[in-house]
This record gives C-alpha cells, structure tokens and sequence, in this order.
C-alpha cells in the first residue's frame, strides 16, 4: 500500500469547485483546514453532502461560522439507514480528480486514524470515474434519499461522465455503490472473473458476524483472515470483533501494523480477495456489516461507495501473522447525540425572504420560528409548514439579522417536534468566481485581519477589475464608536444601488456592476462591503513570534516582499484610478481605497495623496456622502498643518461644501488622522476650520445685505482689503452702485464680458476682490 495524502491533491492544481460526501461532519476542522485550503486555490464552489448526523454536529460547532457563506452543507436522510459514501471531488476548467475512502470529514478522518483511499482520474482510471458520475445521478434521483441536493447531484454526475469520456482505462478500478446493489455481490462477481475466490481478509472498524459469514460462503470459502488492529477506534457495543464465529481466525496484516502506522487507530475498511488469476481489493466506506456489504438496491440500508481494485499480478497478496483475538474493549462507541430525534431542515436566502424545507419527518402544520445570527436569537414567529416546506416572508426578518459573514441557523418548533439547519446564501457561490483567488484577501480585510499579502492581493485585484469601484454603497463607512455598527445585510436589494457597465475579468475574477440578477446584486454588495472594510481599516500589526522559528521568518520574508511591492506598485495604481474618477462615488471609493492603502502600510505620502483627491474633488458635483467625507479629508490636511483654517475653509467652499456644518462622523477616516496628525484635536481642528472668517465669507454676506437693503454687519476679511474704502462707498450708493457678484473667479467683466487683465484675473483668484475700470469690483462668493 501506498502513503497518499488529500490534502495535497487540493494544493496541486487551481480546482473551481469541489464535493465532498461524508458521515461525520466535524465543521470547524473543515474550515480551518479544508476549505481555507481550497479557498487558497482558488475554488469558487464547495458543496459538503453528510448525514443527518454529520449536519447536527454542525449545528453544534459554534466555532464553525463559514457554512452557508464559504461553502454549503446538505443533509442527506437515507430511507431505513444512514449516507455513509466519503467521496471527494476536485474539478477543474481542463481536469477532475476525486478519491474514495473510509475517512470523515473529521480530523480524525484526516489525519489522525488510519485510513484507506483510492485516487480516480481519467487518465488510466476513465471507467472508475464513470461509475463514479453514475452514484452522483442515481443519488440525484433516489427516492430513498431525501434532500436538496438534487439538481447539484446530477450536474456533477454530468460532468464526470464528461470527463470519462475523454480519458482511457487500464481495466483495473472500479466504484461500487449500494445504490446500485450489494457491494457483496459485486466482490463475488469480480472473483469469479478471476478464476474463483482463494483467501478472504477482511479489516474494518465495526463488525457484524453474520455479513463476514455470509460473504465467505458466498466467495465459496470456509475461512476469513480478520485483521487485529494494534490500535482500534471505539465500536458500538458488539461490533467491534466478529466473535464467536468459526470461520474467523485473527491475523495482523504486516501492511496494516507497521510502524508507520500502528499507532493509528484502524478506521480503514479494506478487504482481499485471493484469486486463482490474481487478487481483488476493495477499499472505501463500507464495514464488514449487512448495512454495509450485503444490503443494496431496493433492500439498501446505508448508501456506501467503494473501489474495487484488480491486481493481475503474482506475488502480491498481504502478508499476516497468526494473532490473538482482541480483548472486549473498556469503552464502546455510544450514542452521543442528545438532538437524534431532532429533524434537519435546509434554508436559503430567497427573493422576498427565507425558503426551507425540513427533510426529516415533519407532521405540525406551523411551529415557531427562531433564527440565530452568530450566536444571538431572532424570534421570527409562528411559521405555517406545508408537505415539510415553508417561506419566512423578509418583513419577519431584520435586514440587519441577515449578515454577509457569520453563520445563520434557523430552529423550527412544533407541536411535539422540532427541525433545525442552517440559511445558506446561496449567491456567495458567484461572488466567489468573481472574487476569484482574491477573495480569501478580501474576507480577511473585512474582518480586519489582513496581512500585507491581502493588501498587495485586494489591491491587484482592483487594478485589474477597475469597474468595482463603480459600486454604489448604501451605508456609511464608520459609525460612531458608542453605536452598533449596521451590517450589509446579502438579501437586500435596495442598499446598494447599481452603476457603472458589466465588465469582464482581466484577472482573477469578473467585476462588473450593471447586472440586474440577484448574483449581481450580491457581488455589488460584496464588494460595497469591502469598501466599507477600506474605511476601517487599521495598521498590519505584528504578532511577537520567535524570530528563530523557520515558519515564521518565511512568514516575515513575504510580508516584506509583499510590502516592497506595495510600495513600487501603489502610486501607479493610484494615478491610474485618480484619473479615471467620474462621480461622486467613484470619488469616495477611491479615497477609501487610499485610506486603506495607505493606514494598512504607513505610507509616507499620505498627506500628498490626500491632497490631491482633495484637489479632484474641487472640480466635481457631489453628494452628501462625498461632502462629508472630502470634509474630512480637508480636516486631516488642515490638522497635519498642510493647510491653515482659512485655506480648508476656502476649500471646502470650492468644493460646495457647508464649511459651518460639522460633517457627519460616520464618513470619518479616523486612519489618515492616525498618519497625518495622530496628536490633533479633530474636533477643535474643524471648530477653528468653522469660526475661520475668508473674504468669500464676507462676499456672501455683503451680497446678502444688499439684497435685504441693510448694512452688513460681521465683516472681517474685506475690510483688509486696499480697496475696502472705495468698496463701502459704492455699496453706499444704490442707484450708481459699480458692484458685481460672480460664483467663482471670472475671466472676464461680468457686466461688459471685457476680459480682464491679468494681474486683475490673479487678483481675483487669490484675494477674491479685484477693481476692473470698466464697471467696478467683481467679488467671487467661492473661491
């Protein structure tokens, strides 16, 4: 036998989508292994299929906070018995590989048992692959397994079969599934092509007497070789050693009991058949149990999957010692699940609200309605159920209850009975092939956890996606630090708006924003939360590591290099989207980008990238949003001393900006404050912008006071102009008045359209006031 390892087939090639099968659903090693792993490689669609057990465990991982988002998991309940196949399934654009095995999606499954798997391809291992596409179909349209996982069963086996086609066999592999018929029929079957059975060793985990019997005399044999572990896993109680049957000797299989591997606990289920022309083996999920082995079709119990393997050469059959029986063992493998009668429900984000099913038995005609957002209980009330199915409708639902990370688990409770699950997102699947291999970046980002690499990632991708940061955002980028920070609910279609063209990837991922489909509206939301994420973004802090430790000096030596290449890259990528900037939004996303940048790796430009976002800014018609937050921005560079009060006043002026209204907190960048003037006073910084007095200030109150026929009172920047004397004086006389207010500074005399000399166009630009000959002042309310 040899040694192969699952995980590093995931790390071998750039898989888009993956399908495992499982008993055992250990979620929170799925997610921190497993799918950390795919996500890194880049696969956009990760479906987990497990029993109603597997599911319940899940449902009791509260460290698990990814199912429904990252990836999704289907409750398979088996009519009578229970979904036991442990399949995976790696797919790409040009490539399928899968494996079959006895191995749960545990921690023990993979890593710390011991454990058998086959590797299927189409290169050499076509027919395999096939059989393997026809279990997917027929699990898609068995009547005795219930779930919703249909429509994606029959896709995948599809797509092997496709796969199939196009390869080559070397006659050697095949997978066998119960749903077919028995796996015992189909050993015997195969024995018979080689000449008729010979020896029967049998090693599994769990045992029952009459299926090791039965399968012996089938094969045409009076003895079975049973395996005696050095290490065993729990059994249930008289299942862990066929005792008391004559046919039964106990041996150690050399293979099975080395060093390398004696110290594992046995979970493998292996079994060879000695022929006259050679050996069959057969590996995978099946026990040596009537459940497992001589159940099948019609009269299937669990649904199992299994290689059976044919080896035409001599020689090569285990080799075994005579042993002892096992010992009874001191612990048995018990029923643990405190929730066994508790049904399992599926449920997914649907347009109007919340759609389920509950895929267990089910008799109530309502039950109350309890969703759970990351840890916190919802009360959705009375629920009406019909055939298993319901709708929650979207106004029982607090948009903010349905957030983007995080797991949402919905508990059903009725007359007797409960159902539980949890909601899938069932979009997050395209805004991972948007996203790309970018976004594992992109959700550290969110969760403040970015290193230097997510910078340098987020910011490609951006580069080579620039229609993102068209996206219209619906919420503000910082709450004040006493309020709940509002969420980015998935579901609802009216926070972010739509804008700009659909694009297409130049990249990694697809960044479009024009489509009007709900896996468009939850990419714009997406990613308008990212750009929420840019407004908060704090500094990449460094973890106090031992230095000498390999690990994570490598780990130091690609934050560096990820570092340089920031700092070489980012001013192209900033002019690049500085002169591409439209709208207001755009705007504001490239400023929050910048932030992002900039805070996350100190930059020493900030100030004088800042200041010409500012300077942009001053030619455009903007929003609120845009106000407010340029309003900050002009704050910053005025607390950094860039600009004095009057200058940011005159700016903000410039910009059609209230520079008397405090701008709102939630648009604040509290980062570029930490850069620029991480001693300032933010709020005495734009009191001092607010009681600032320039000449444009007192042109819009003299301009006022004429209008009422009043005399102007609070005047103190004109007064200190050369020409104020004469000013007064015209103002004075109403019917000979030689006074002429314009929006910004003119070219030319507004009354003649005389063009005006240049030292009097400077003038007015920089003192506002100028004194043509032609027809008097011209005073520039704006700057």
């Amino acid at each position: 036998m040899n040694s192969f390892s699952a995980l590093d087939l995931i790390g071998a090639y750039g898989w888009r989508r993956a399908t495992f099968t499982t008993y055992s659903l250990s979620a929170s090693f799925a997610e921190a292994v497993l799918v950390e792993a795919l996500m890194r490689q880049g696969v956009s669609e990760i479906t987990v299929l497990t029993d109603p057990v597997g599911y319940r465990m899940a449902l009791r991982e509260r460290g698990a906070v990814r199912i429904g988002r990252e990836y999704i998991v289907h409750p398979v309940a088996v009519r009578d018995g229970c979904f036991h196949p442990k399949v995976m399934v790696l797919e790409a654009a040009d490539a399928v590989h899968a494996t079959v095995g006895s191995g749960n999606m545990t921690f023990g499954g993979w890593s710390a048992n011991l454990e058998c798997i086959e590797h299927v391809y189409a290169d050499g291992r076509a027919v395999a692959l096939s059989d393997l596409g026809r279990f997917f179909t027929a699990l898609a349209d068995s009547a005795a397994c219930e779930h919703d996982a249909r429509d994606h069963c029959r896709s995948l086996g599809g797509r092997l079969a496709t796969a199939a086609s196009g390869g080559t066999d070397d006659g050697r592999l095949r997978i066998l599934s119960t749903l077919d018929g028995p796996i015992a029929g189909r050993i015997v079957a195969a024995a018979s092509d080689l000449g008729g059975a010979r020896s029967l060793t049998m090693a599994s985990p769990y045992w029952e007497r009459g299926a090791v019997e039965a399968l012996a005399r089938d094969l045409g044999l009076e003895a079975v070789a049973a395996h005696v572990p050095p290490c065993r896993v729990p059994a249930p109680r008289g299942m862990d050693w066929p005792r008391g049957s004559p046919a039964v000797r106990p041996v150690e299989v050399e293979v099975l009991a080395a060093d390398g591997v004696s110290r594992r606990g046995l979970h493998a289920k292996v079994f060879e058949v000695g022929c006259a022309a050679g050996r069959i083996v057969v590996s995978g999920s099946a026990n040596a149990t009537a459940a497992g082995l001589s159940r099948g079709g019609e009269a299937m119990r669990n649904v199992e999957v299994c290689a059976l393997r044919v080896d035409l050469a001599q020689g090569g059959r285990w080799k075994s010692v005579p042993a002892k029986a096992p010992p009874q063992p001191a612990a048995f493998l018990e029923d643990e699940e405190d929730d066994a009668d508790r049904g399992v429900l599926t449920a997914e984000h649907a347009d109007g609200g919340i759609l389920g099913r509950i895929i267990t038995r089910w008799r109530s005609a309502s039950a109350a309605a309890t969703m759970e957002v990351n840890r916190r209980p919802v009360n959705l009330g009375p629920v009406r159920i019909e055939a298993g199915r319901f709708f929650i409708p979207v106004e029982l639902v607090d948009h903010e209850d349905l957030d983007l990370e995080g797991r949402v688990q919905l508990l059903l409770v009725g007359d007797g009975e409960e159902a539980e699950g949890f909601v899938a997102a069932p979009d997050f699947a395209a805004i991972k092939g948007r996203a790309g291999k970018s976004l594992a970046s992109m959700l550290a980002i969110m969760k403040n956890m970015q290193t230097p690499e997510d910078v340098l990632a987020v910011m490609e991708f951006f580069r080579k996606n620039p229609d993102a940061l068209r996206t219209r955002t619906g919420f503000h980028a910082r709450m004040d630090g006493t309020r709940h920070e509002r969420t980015d609910p998935l579901v609802d279609p009216d926070l972010v708006g739509r804008g700009g063209d659909a694009g297409e990837s130049s990249g990694d991922g697809e960044a479009g924003t024009g489509g009007k489909g709900s896996s468009e509206q939850a990419w714009q939301k997406f990613v308008a939360r990212l750009l929420q994420s840019f407004a908060r973004a704090g500094s990449v802090t460094e973890d106090e590591e031992d230095e000498g430790d390999r690990t994570e000096k490598a780990r130091r030596m690609r934050a560096a290099r990820a570092m340089d290449k920031i700092g070489v890259r980012f001013p192209q990528f900033f002019n690049q989207f500085v002169d591409r900037i439209q709208t207001d939004f755009e705007l504001v996303n490239v400023i929050r980008m910048t932030h992002f940048v900039c805070v996350t790796t100190s930059h020493p430009s900030t100030d004088a990238l800042v200041a010409r976002l500012v300077t942009v800014a001053g030619r455009m018609d903007m929003g609120k949003a845009a106000r407010d937050t340029v309003a900050w921005c002009l704050g910053y560079l005025t607390a950094g001393s860039l600009l004095d009060a009057a200058e940011a006043r005159a700016r903000m002026m410039t910009a059609g900006i209230d520079p008397d209204r405090e701008p709102d907190p939630e648009f604040a960048l509290p980062g570029f404050a930490e850069l620029m003037a991480p001693e300032a006073d933010m709020a005495s910084v734009l009191a001092a912008i607010r009681a600032t007095r320039t000449v444009h200030d007192d042109v819009r109150t003299l301009e006022a006071a004429l209008l009422e026929g009043r005399k102007p009172d609070g005047l103190s920047a004109l007064p200190l102009h050369e020409g104020w004397e004469e000013l007064r004086r015209q103002c004075a006389a109403p019917g000979r008045r030689r006074v002429h207010f314009v929006d910004r500074p003119v070219a030319a005399c507004p009354a003649c359209n005389i063009t005006l000399l240049p030292y009097l166009k400077s003038e007015l630009a920089r003192k506002g006031v100028c004194e043509s000959r032609c027809h008097g002042f011209i005073l520039a309310r704006n700057p």
